[in-house]
């Protein structure tokens, strides 16, 4: 039996911090041998018309996607919405909040690596210019470009990441609203690559049994790059919360080999898979044996 699954459910685009632009990130998956997938931008929608278009001319069933920012327990985490209705209100409100707050976190930041000796203010005018809404990924390129980092790994570790002179902490919302947003919008909430957050399991089940309280459906249980031990970590914890499990290479740019599209491996028969039954559409993949 094929291991590699046809399904992913976690890419990014240029609409957020991904390379390529909508319609080229879903014929690049689709060489990959993705059949099924889902565009899963940081707090945006953006890229979603694109992207329909170039799946319906490439076979490609395409479902919409979008990975929010939340803040649990005072630590950053992400959501996937999964198959919601992209023109519901409440997630059309949610999403104007997280992207106004993204704008004043680029502020903020650029301030602050500025106070630090950084090129911070030339490094918001490169964000600004890309035109997509900013991430910490856009100035760590934007730090890169301008002389201040050798890469975007390096970016992070002088000046972005948490404790480091450019990092900021947004006022993101909170697990069981963003959650809400999703639910009200008829889609399905799925925690995104659950053992990279510094947790305990203790935390990691609390984590869950928050979620499913919210209305949350599913856990990524095989994400790109979270290696055999990360993938058992999080069956058992799918298992015994009761999460569906879903698949995502959460894939960014093609030069990064670790993890690319289509080469994810399929859920093993003891996780349901998220997209089983509605809102999702009709899509059929077996399971790896338990």
């Amino acid at each position: 039996m094929n291991p590699v699954s046809p399904v992913d459910l976690h890419l990014h685009s240029s609409a957020s911090d991904g390379v390529l632009e909508p319609a080229a990130l879903v014929a690049h998956a689709a060489g990959c041998g993705v059949r099924f997938m889902a565009l899963t931008d940081h707090d945006t929608v953006a890229g979603l018309d694109e992207a329909a278009a170039a799946a319906k001319r490439l076979g490609v069933i395409l479902i919409t996607g979008v990975e929010l920012s939340v803040d649990w327990r005072g630590r950053a985490l992400h959501v996937l919405g999964l198959a919601f209705d992209p023109a519901a209100l409440p997630l059309v409100r949610g999403l104007r909040l997280l992207q106004a707050e993204r704008l004043e976190r680029a502020e903020q930041m650029a301030a602050r690596l500025t106070a630090a000796g950084a090129p911070g203010d030339a490094a918001l005018e490169l964000v600004h210019a890309a035109g997509q809404l900013p991430t910490r990924m856009h100035f760590a390129r934007a730090l890169v470009t301008l002389g201040a980092a050798k890469d975007a790994a390096t970016a992070f570790d002088r000046w972005l990441a948490r404790g480091r002179p450019g990092y900021f902490a947004a006022k993101w919302p909170t697990l069981a609203e963003a959650t809400g947003w999703v639910v009200a919008a008829g889609g399905s909430a799925v925690i995104a690559h659950p053992m990279r957050y510094p947790l305990s399991a203790g935390a990691r089940r609390e984590l869950c049994a928050e979620f499913v309280t919210a209305g949350g459906r599913g856990i990524e249980v095989i994400t790109g790059g979270g290696g055999i031990r990360n993938a058992d970590q999080a069956i058992a914890l799918a298992v015994r919360c009761g999460l569906d499990g879903s698949v995502g290479s959460d894939f960014h740019d093609p030069a990064i080999p670790w993890n690319p599209p289509g080469r994810l491996a399929k859920l093993p028969g003891s996780v349901r898979p998220v997209w089983a039954g509605p809102p999702f559409p009709e899509f059929e993949t077996d399971a790896e044996p338990a």
